[in-house]
């Protein structure tokens, strides 16, 4: 499957030659918690916009999409394709999650399901142009995860929940850059589409930047050492944190490309930016995820992943600990925090 070019080679084509759609016809929709004559109205009219958005972004790996009141429910309860212990649930910590597009496997093959909130999928329906054009990014946001992750499919085939870590440090890794791209990629692709996200990506940023210090302050004054298993959950809080701290710089980052504002994050992210300690590392994410969003669906190895999951650890090291890996996949920290032993 050949990956779309940006969204900005892709507007530039002629209106009256259309490019074929994408969707998947025999798509299955499943609509929970609503009388059947309106669900069946919901999915048409989803399938409709999808038909549309598939012109522009690349679905052609789409599963199926869920649409559910119960939507912490309907994330339990996804069918994944292999065995896993890890549950499905929806962002809490700095908003609420409407909407996700997780990796699925259906016969071998790696696939991506949408699930939505049916609350913000029935605003497609709405006569209301704000509450459709919400619901119009919302989609649009999903659709980008399907394209995003067949692309990173064919580069990288067999990997995408059917290969294991060598060591817990290259999960942490991988997890890290693995948020940070898809959420820059993602807004890029979709920042234009329906309303605009970016004063609501701004807020989020601001918030989270405005509490990574105390909570990362919280889990050093927690960790006292110990077993092999407590460093773990210690090292990998640590990763998580400012790993949410880069992910959410990314949200922002890739709407700002999609609007060609590479490198002018406006006068509030540069004032909050200005006296904080994550102004440098800001712009090295932005720098990274650009230069593989340039390379779209044709990266040669994962080396342009990795730098963004370099970064978050020189961050770790910086703020937190020193790290050293041994050869057998073992590590050994040093704690140099301030709230060390306090």
């Amino acid at each position: 499957m050949e990956s779309t070019p940006p969204q900005e080679a892709v507007e530039s084509e002629s209106p009256q030659e259309p490019a074929p759609s994408t969707f998947p016809e025999n798509t299955m929709f499943s609509i929970r918690g609503i009388e059947e004559a309106d669900a069946r109205k919901l999915a048409h009219n989803l399938g409709s916009c999808l038909r549309e958005l598939g012109r522009i972004i690349d679905v052609s790996n789409l599963d199926g999409v869920t649409i559910a009141y119960d939507y912490d429910e309907a994330l339990a309860e996804l069918d994944r394709g292999y065995e896993t212990a890890f549950v499905l649930t929806r962002t809490t910590d700095v908003g609420t999650g409407v909407a996700m597009t997780p990796s699925v496997l259906r016969d071998g093959n790696l696939k991506s399901h949408i699930l939505m909130h049916a609350h913000v999928a029935n605003m497609i329906l709405s006569d209301d142009e704000e509450q459709f054009k919400m619901a119009l990014h919302t989609i649009a946001h999903e659709c980008s995860h399907v394209e995003i992750t067949a692309a990173y499919d064919t580069c990288f085939p067999g990997e995408l929940l059917r290969a294991t870590h060598p060591t817990l440090l290259h999960a942490y890794h991988e997890q890290v850059f693995s948020a940070c791209w898809d959420e820059y990629a993602a807004t890029r692709i979709s920042g234009t589409i329906g309303y605009d996200p970016m004063p609501g990506y701004e807020e989020t940023f601001v918030a989270v930047l405005g509490q990574v210090d105390e909570k990362v302050a919280e889990l050093v004054r927690g960790f006292r050492g110990g077993s092999a298993e407590e460093t773990d959950t210690f090292v990998g809080a640590i990763f998580g944190a400012y790993g949410n701290l880069a992910k959410f710089a990314c949200y922002f980052l890739g709407t700002l490309a999609s609007s060609g504002r590479k490198g002018d994050p406006g006068e509030r992210i540069t004032a909050e930016l200005e006296d904080s300690w994550f102004c440098p590392y800001f712009f090295k994410i932005e720098n990274s995820c650009s230069d593989l969003f340039e390379e779209f669906g044709k990266w040669p190895d994962k080396a342009g992943f990795e730098t963004i999951g370099d970064i978050v650890e020189e961050i770790v090291e910086d703020q937190v600990m020193r790290i050293w890996r041994g050869d057998d996949g073992r590590y050994t920290i040093f704690v140099h925090h301030d709230q060390a032993n306090s």
